[in-house]
Formats: structure tokens, C-alpha cells, sequence
């Protein structure tokens, strides 16, 4: 158990069981580190298939008008052979939206209204491998802007 210990100077110092000591301030970061790490491991968990910033930026932008589902520009990238046509309704059914398709059927773009439910349809379609995206406030999408892979490697989205 952490105990606080005697002010030193202007910094208030913490005591672990182990005997070490620091400063409240950087233990209130550590802190703060873990619970986004577990924030983090949540949506991989939940939603492995989608970019953990589209989430936490949907999260967020959800928070600030809940009422209102912000726009987005969201790319789908599926397997090799997947029937286009099919996937494209199945786009069409989820977000109402027609996608844009690219790179021989296997990537999508649709500019929508993104919904927490919306992710977790399209997360939990086989034939897709990642999704990825960016919020745009207007209703002009931005068109095909990432490559697969970039939801688990590059940040932003």
C-alpha cells in the first residue's frame, strides 16, 4: 500500500510497500499511464479490428454532443477475394453510406455519421481485416488515405 509521506519542498512524496519513494505528482501520472493503457486494451479487446484513436476519438467527440454522430471518412480494408458487390452492401446495410471501393475490391471508404455500433458491425464482419479513420465535421469525404496495416501502426489513424 501507498502511503503518503511528509511534504519535500513544494513536492509531496508517496511511499511504496517496497520502501521506494516518489513523488506524488509523477505517481498520479504513472496512474494516469495505466488507466489508458487499460482504456486502450479495452477497445483492442472489444473492437480489435478497428484503430484504437478512431475509437477514443469517437468516444470523445460522442461525449461533446451526444445527440449528434460526427462525420467521418472510414476506411475498410478486407481479405483478398472478397465478392465486392457483396461486401458493398453490406457497407450500404451497416452505414446507410455507398462506399467508394479501391485496390481491387479489398479497401472501402464511406463518409457517415459514426456510431459506436456502426464499428462493431464492421469489426465483427469476417471478411473484414482492419478499419481505420478520420473525422471530417463537413459532408465532403476525404477519400482513400491510409494502407492496410496503418490501424495498428501509425498514429494518428
Amino acid at each position: 500500500m501507498w502511503e503518503e509521506g511528509k511534504a519535500h519542498g513544494m513536492t509531496t512524496l508517496i511511499h511504496s510497500p517496497e520502501g521506494a519513494t516518489i513523488s506524488k505528482g509523477s505517481y498520479e501520472i504513472q496512474r494516469l499511464i495505466m488507466q489508458h493503457d487499460k482504456m486502450e486494451a479495452s477497445y483492442q479487446e472489444i473492437l480489435p479490428k478497428i484503430c484504437s484513436n478512431l475509437v477514443h476519438d469517437l468516444l470523445l467527440r460522442m461525449k461533446e454532443d451526444p445527440g449528434y454522430p460526427p462525420m467521418y471518412t472510414v476506411e475498410v480494408f478486407t481479405k483478398k477475394g472478397t465478392d465486392s458487390q457483396a461486401c458493398r452492401e453490406h457497407i450500404l446495410n451497416t452505414t446507410g453510406m455507398v462506399p467508394g471501393i479501391y485496390d481491387h475490391g479489398t479497401h472501402y471508404v464511406t463518409h457517415m455519421r459514426l456510431t459506436l455500433e456502426i464499428l462493431k458491425r464492421l469489426n465483427d464482419f469476417d471478411f473484414v481485416l482492419e478499419a481505420m479513420g478520420d473525422h471530417t465535421d463537413t459532408n465532403a469525404s476525404l477519400g482513400p488515405m491510409h494502407e492496410i496495416g496503418d490501424a495498428h501502426i501509425a498514429r494518428p489513424c
